[in-house]
């Protein structure tokens, strides 16, 4: 979990900025406005009146208004929309992780539409290798306290997160080739943090490889990597995702739990021993008639293993 943050109180510079920095709706709801011109934030796509649109703007919710009741006066807080401070990018009253917001920087996008390319609004597409923070809240996607990367409220290990990176792709859609959003392809060699969980596939410490909340070796896990294609399959080459086949001779940990499968009793993480599994590597061979039981790239009459 995430520590705490308090955010500094930020008055503003006028007594006629304080009245106007929020205004009432219909049935007496109190909605924020912080530049005063009448429209709520939360529908507004300039909040800060700064010339700039939310989309575009690297401080949503601060900065000199160039127009309205308070042109020339500084409005908003001085957070950018990365900073760690910053917990309601777009101003609307609310947090940015609230489960109940679903625009981020307020550009009129919801998060996790397809056409939603930056949920933070700090310029750099949320595929972009660039990206460290895809929703803005200042953790790195891959830090070990960053539990929720597009910032929905839902834990990225959560049965109810099926969408870690937001971006309108479920993460076991066969469409979805990098879950994390980091901008490495899930079945990428250089892909070792298939979740951005900011635990490596390969750790002995990682026991839910793609994020969705089953752990790998649960008999209820039948896609490890999240690729959509299910363990057994006969198109699944790559149970673990990380880049080399099941049956490459430099594969030596198939299911990605950290050990090898030399010393692995269930080499393929389907939670059946590898004596008690009538498909040791999970390749859809039955072993009475797979000639390479373990999946070592090595016929098994050749095999002293």
């Amino acid at each position: 979990m995430k520590p705490s943050r308090s955010r500094p109180i930020t008055t503003a510079g006028s007594i006629a900025a304080i009245c106007l920095s929020s205004i009432v709706l219909a049935g007496g709801s109190l909605q924020p406005d912080t530049d005063g011109d009448g429209t709520p934030n939360i529908s507004d796509s300039d909040i800060d009146n700064d010339g700039v649109p939310n989309g575009r703007d690297k401080n949503v919710d601060g900065g000199k208004c160039k127009t309205g009741p308070l042109a020339g006066s500084y409005v908003g807080d001085k957070f950018n929309n990365g900073d760690k401070r910053e917990e309601d990018i777009d101003g609307d009253g609310l947090e940015d992780d609230n489960p109940s917001e679903s625009d981020i920087d307020g550009d009129g996008l919801e998060d996790d539409s397809l056409d939603e390319e930056d949920c933070d609004g700090d310029g750099k597409d949320d595929d972009s290798k660039s990206e460290k923070d895809i929703d803005g809240d200042g953790y790195n996607d891959d830090d070990g306290l960053e539990d929720d990367i597009d910032g929905d409220g839902s834990n990225d290990d959560s049965l109810d997160e099926d969408d870690i990176d937001g971006d309108g792709i479920d993460d076991s859609d066969f469409n979805e080739d990098d879950i994390d959003g980091d901008g490495k392809l899930d079945d990428s060699k250089s892909e070792d943090d298939i979740d951005g969980d900011g635990i490596e596939d390969d750790d002995s410490s990682e026991d839910d490889i793609d994020g969705d909340g089953l752990d790998d070796d649960s008999s209820e896990e039948d896609d490890c990597d999240g690729d959509g294609r299910l363990d057994d399959d006969d198109d699944e080459d790559d149970i673990d995702g990380d880049g080399l086949d099941d049956d490459s001779p430099k594969e030596d940990d198939i299911d990605g739990d950290g050990q090898d499968d030399d010393y692995d009793n269930d080499i393929d993480g389907d939670g059946t021993d590898n004596e008690d599994d009538d498909d040791d590597d999970g390749d859809s061979s039955d072993d009475d008639e797979d000639d390479d039981d373990d999946g070592d790239g090595t016929d098994d009459e050749d095999d002293d293993d």
